[in-house]
């Protein structure tokens, strides 16, 4: 949480001085702060995100290079170099992902297929690293889109609502994280779980699961929501992350609202062009929860714990269910929290072994 508190404690200078000097110096003013909070809490992330955004930048800007050789240079630059961090992580057990990786590379990818699109037009360089180098998301997203981030620099004005709604935005996230995430879910309900005795190790394994997915939601939801905060008090408006994903019917609307700048950014560069190209929906949903399980780590489990969301989706199609039912719709709901949580062991606990163990454990209810 200490990552949290350095991270407010720095954005607010950078607030402040976005609005009193010159605007002419802001963007620079903005890479700056970031760029120091990287060098002090992550110097390795700050290297690479730099590396990065100056090469990718010139090699998209190279006038002599035709555009399909700039997509896949650019692509494979990025991709590969998040696979083997994440690859090298997998073997180096006490060598940290360096910090928002996996977020600036798919803001960078984003950044590369619109430029080759010809949605993005040549900007300058500076206008990029303020793309990259934006405080408020460094951590954990929300993965903001370069168009947008433009015009909101442009339009950019003081606004008192902006300033309300960004301060609610703060509350709201700290709440989350704080009440619902460490101390409801991470120690009451935990406490709770562990003075349960043995003969109720189905129950304990079972909200156990729940447990896990609710605390996940409620803290990665809370530090959007900071996030989101934030960028309205120094002027840009971002893309929501999070739309109370549980109150989903079915899987598939569960995930057009859980982790939604994600879901997005894989439905606009992965679904869409797979499934247009095979005409064939399923290989589009497969390959995107595949690209999405992969995302968060590289490994077996997450592998399958991706299979079990894409049949999740698939299923959807697979039964027609009449609209406007409370009964159904609240019998989804419930369908939605128990499947994501139960195919959440695979990636909750340190091993196959360990998860298929909680699954023995609640098969052997039945």
């Amino acid at each position: 949480m200490s990552l949290l508190f350095e991270l407010i404690l720095l954005v607010i200078p950078v607030i402040i001085l976005s609005w009193v000097i010159p605007s002419k110096w802001v963007l620079g003013m903005q890479v700056f702060f970031c760029g120091l909070f990287l060098l002090y809490k992550s110097p390795l992330s700050f290297i690479i995100l730099g590396a990065i955004s100056i090469s990718n930048f010139y090699w998209l800007q190279h006038p002599k290079i035709p555009k399909k050789v700039k997509l896949i240079g650019s692509v494979l630059m990025l991709f590969v170099s998040l696979v083997f961090v994440k690859l090298y992580h997998n073997f180096q057990e006490n060598w940290l992902i360096p910090l928002g990786m996996s977020y600036y590379i798919f803001k960078n990818i984003h950044f590369t297929i619109e430029t080759y699109l010809g949605n993005i037009k040549k900007d300058s360089l500076l206008l990029y690293l303020a793309y990259n180098f934006f405080l408020p998301v460094i951590i954990i997203g929300p993965i903001n889109r370069y168009p947008e981030f433009v015009k909101d620099w442009h339009r950019r004005r003081f606004n008192t609502s902006y300033l309300s709604q960004g301060f609610e935005r703060i509350l709201f996230g700290i709440a989350k994280i704080f009440i619902l995430g460490n101390y409801i879910f991470t120690y009451k309900v935990e406490v709770y779980l562990s003075s349960l005795p043995d003969k109720y190790i189905w129950l304990k394994t079972y909200f156990e699961s729940i447990r896990f997915v609710l605390n996940a939601y409620f803290q990665f939801a809370g530090y959007s929501d900071v996030a989101i905060g934030l960028a309205l008090l120094m002027g840009y408006r971002i893309n929501e992350n999070f739309n109370n994903p549980f109150w989903a019917s079915n899987m598939r609307d569960f995930w057009s609202r859980y982790h939604m700048s994600l879901s997005s950014f894989c439905k606009d560069y992965i679904y869409n062009p797979i499934a247009s190209y095979y005409r064939k929906p399923t290989i589009g949903i497969i390959a995107t929860m595949l690209i999405i399980s992969l995302w968060h780590q590289i490994g077996f489990q997450y592998l399958v714990w991706g299979i079990f969301q894409a049949i999740g989706i698939y299923a959807v199609g697979l039964v027609s269910i009449p609209k406007d039912n409370r009964f159904i719709a609240m019998f989804g709901r419930v369908y939605v929290l128990n499947f994501f949580a139960l195919s959440s062991i695979l990636i909750s606990e340190n091993s196959m072994e360990e998860a298929l163990t909680k699954y023995a454990i609640l098969i052997n209810f039945f």
